[in-house]
């Protein structure tokens, strides 16, 4: 048996001073958490902040710890999601990529009320937040 080889997705809950999280508005209409793919020969850390700058114009955060781990497969590639929880002081800041149409900092309560990308999310949201 072979093993598999996987892409690796990394996003981060980011927390603001108010306790609220940041979700982004991708330009399908799905909310989903700042992040994206490693890229060839990068580290993971370099990744994340690579891809926070790109699409909130801010790699000035800080990782608290990893909250969930997800693996599955999808069309015969192996994918694996990485999401930390974290925290940045310039909620006032963001300046969006052309990837994302609007963003939004919302707290547990109403993480229920938002159409993210995958399910999963709400459910990653929720275990950092408890």
């Amino acid at each position: 048996m072979e093993h598999q080889l996987f892409k690796i997705t990394q996003n981060i809950i980011l927390k603001n001073k108010e306790g609220k999280i940041l979700v982004l508005k991708h330009n399908t209409g799905k909310w989903l958490l700042p992040g994206g793919k490693i890229n060839q020969s990068e580290n993971w850390l370099d990744g994340l902040k690579r891809e926070l700058k790109e699409e909130i114009g801010s790699d000035q955060f800080k990782i608290e710890k990893i909250v969930d781990l997800d693996t599955w497969e999808e069309n015969g590639q192996g994918r694996c999601v990485i999401t930390f929880s974290g925290s940045i002081n310039q909620s006032n800041k963001i300046t969006l990529s052309e990837e994302h149409i609007d963003f939004a900092w919302i707290d547990i309560n109403e993480v229920g009320k938002y159409q993210f990308w995958n399910e999963k999310i709400k459910k990653r949201i929720r275990k950092a937040l408890s």
